[in-house]
């Protein structure tokens, strides 16, 4: 690549130039092969043509002229043959200039005429190879054309059998030497050469020609540009053609930079990117609309003051503070960045800012925020993780039940087999034992393998009040509030019920067991979009804490004594698979609250 840059042209007529030629060239180059080898088909096409007109001339002239002199010894029915046939092949070769014909007797194994007789008459008597071509010809009794050595030297050869009364008697045989359709294509090969030879010179000519004037004019407008570049109120000179639009919108252009001092200020402030400029002591001079929605810090919160001092309570180390004293410029760092009320995943590249003089005046960042990125890409793995552990869990579980279901049947028969009381107690905390770990199983079954949805239409407010009954018993509505604030007027949407007041209850039971001697819970539900509606459960709890929070859909984790962690992972996973999403936010002392997002037709659902 290095080595066809040091041959690229540099200026924009030599480039130009080379652009038009290669423009002409390969085209026509490609014409030119084109033609060269249909050419080359056509004239082979048509010797071939040619041939096998010879060899069907001289078949319908030959009759039944093989059978004549048939009680003659051979070298004399071969003599009288050659005297019968060799006027028809000496006619017929006259009529094609260049061609070679002859029959073949098939009986007599040998040549009974060869023409033009006066350079071939020789090879009359002559016995074909065994491998020769005219044998596979009288042996298959089908044409064949062959290109190669052979008789008469390196030839084309047309060849078709003689057959008499059903019977292969011979063969017939028509050739031009390979040479000379060789001198015939060379020619036709010259002409194009030459036609085409003359148009590339014709057009390089022409494209020289234009491009001199091009040349002079291009010249004119970069001497103007290096001259604008130092004396802003200089012009270009108006030019013809094109080239005058192109002076003229140079000379609009600065006009317009000489008026809007601020269109980079502009553009800053508009852009989607977070930007934020400190200068040489580390104080924020900028920072746009974009900056402050990201980081939730207000512009006059921060310009004048220390950029430094947003981090001097974390261990955040800050890029552009890195490229500020070290001058070291990131690209796309993808960090955890301290906002004003939760860190924040961001892309950050920073750069560091240089006055006309080539003097550094400070640094410059400009990020994006990932954050929603990252989560959706952490839900994925976790997706694709449960998967993976569903399918593990499934052949675990079946390889776990069918034993313990013979231990508890052996257990069953001992009990029954036993009257001491000791014996029957702990037989039974062995049948409990196995019948909680069978629960346990099932839960494993029921996440590796979710039975088959069942589409119908749901009423999110009465879904709700038929889960809060498996819920309220008489101990927990003594200790425990519940308030249902529900929209009687939201529309039914497509969902599995079962499932849903599965994940539900699940949420429920952790709000209770969450509360201490007495709280409240609180559900909700909502307009989430035009497209989706929410429940939202609250409960003033324990609170999780924020390290716990990113684990608690992970398979297994738990932090019940005795739970088994699967719950919240199968609550997400039928979540998912409504098209929905569940979303949980707590602090530590202050409650949870669960918000569970749902489409109100998930795409490709019909109600059964």
């Amino acid at each position: 690549m290095g080595f066809l840059t040091g041959f690229y042209p540099r200026r924009l007529r030599n480039q130009m130039i080379l652009m038009a030629i290669m423009l002409v060239s390969v085209p026509t180059i490609s014409i030119g092969y084109i033609v060269e080898t249909e050419g080359r088909s056509a004239v082979l096409s048509e010797k071939e043509k040619k041939l096998s007109a010879v060899v069907n001339l001289l078949n319908d002239a030959l009759g039944d002229a093989f059978s004549h002199g048939s009680q003659l010894p051979r070298d004399a029915r071969i003599r009288a043959l050659n005297a019968e046939l060799s006027p028809i092949t000496e006619r017929i070769t006259q009529a094609f200039p260049g061609a070679g014909a002859g029959y073949y007797h098939k009986a007599l194994d040998a040549i009974v005429t060869y023409a033009p007789s006066a350079l071939y008459q020789s090879n009359v008597g002559v016995t074909i190879a065994p491998d020769h071509p005219g044998r596979d010809v009288m042996r298959n009794n089908t044409p064949l054309v062959f290109s190669g050595r052979q008789v008469r030297g390196d030839i084309l050869n047309s060849m078709i059998p003689v057959e008499r009364h059903g019977e292969v008697v011979g063969y017939i045989w028509a050739n031009e030497l390979t040479d000379d359709i060789r001198q015939q294509a060379w020619k036709m090969d010259v002409r194009i050469m030459t036609v085409l030879a003359a148009g590339l010179l014709s057009s390089l000519l022409l494209i020289i020609l234009f491009s001199r004037r091009l040349g002079v004019n291009i010249d004119i407008i970069t001497n103007g540009l290096s001259t604008l570049a130092h004396k802003t109120h200089a012009m270009l000179p108006d030019l013809p053609g094109e080239l005058g639009q192109i002076s003229r919108s140079v000379n609009a252009l600065a006009q317009t930079l000489r008026e809007t001092k601020t269109l980079n200020d502009l553009i800053i402030e508009n852009a989607a990117d977070g930007v934020i400029a400190i200068d040489r002591q580390g104080d924020v001079t900028t920072m746009n609309p974009a900056a402050e929605q990201i980081t939730g810090y207000k512009r006059h919160e921060l310009v004048g003051q220390s950029y430094a001092t947003l981090f001097a309570n974390t261990r955040f180390s800050s890029p552009v503070l890195d490229t500020l004293e070290h001058g070291t410029e990131h690209l796309a760092q993808e960090i955890s960045f301290p906002g004003r009320e939760r860190m924040i995943e961001i892309s950050a590249t920073t750069s560091r800012i240089h006055n006309t003089h080539g003097e550094m005046i400070g640094a410059l960042v400009i990020f994006s925020d990932l954050t929603a990125r990252k989560e959706a890409q952490r839900r994925l793995a976790q997706t694709e993780r449960l998967a993976t552990l569903g399918e593990l869990m499934a052949g675990v579980a079946h390889e776990v039940r069918n034993p313990l279901t013979a231990i508890r049947g052996y257990v069953q028969i001992i009990r029954q087999q036993t009257t001491r009381t000791e014996h029957q107690e702990y037989l039974s905390v062995v049948l409990n034992e196995i019948d909680s770990i069978n629960k346990v199983i099932q839960q494993l079954l029921d996440f590796s393998r979710p039975r088959q949805s069942q589409w119908q239409r749901v009423q999110l407010d009465t879904l709700i009040k038929e889960t809060l009954i498996l819920v309220q018993t008489a101990g927990i509505q003594a200790r425990i509030a519940f308030s249902i604030e529900s929209r009687c007027t939201l529309p039914e949407i497509i969902a599995d019920r079962e499932l849903l007041k599965q994940v539900i209850l699940n949420i429920l039971i952790n709000a209770v067991q969450a509360i201490g001697a007495r709280g409240e819970i609180r559900i909700r539900t909502w307009t989430y979009s035009p497209f989706q509606q929410a429940v939202t459960i609250q409960d003033n709890g324990c609170g999780i804490d924020i390290a716990l929070q990113k684990k608690i859909f992970d398979p297994f984790f738990t932090t019940k004594a005795s739970g088994t962690g699967l719950g919240l992972a199968l609550s997400q996973r039928i979540i998912n698979a409504h098209q929905g999403d569940i979303q949980v936010t707590s602090q530590p002392g202050c409650g949870t609250t669960f918000t569970l997002i749902l489409p109100n037709n998930p795409q490709g659902k019909l109600p059964e």
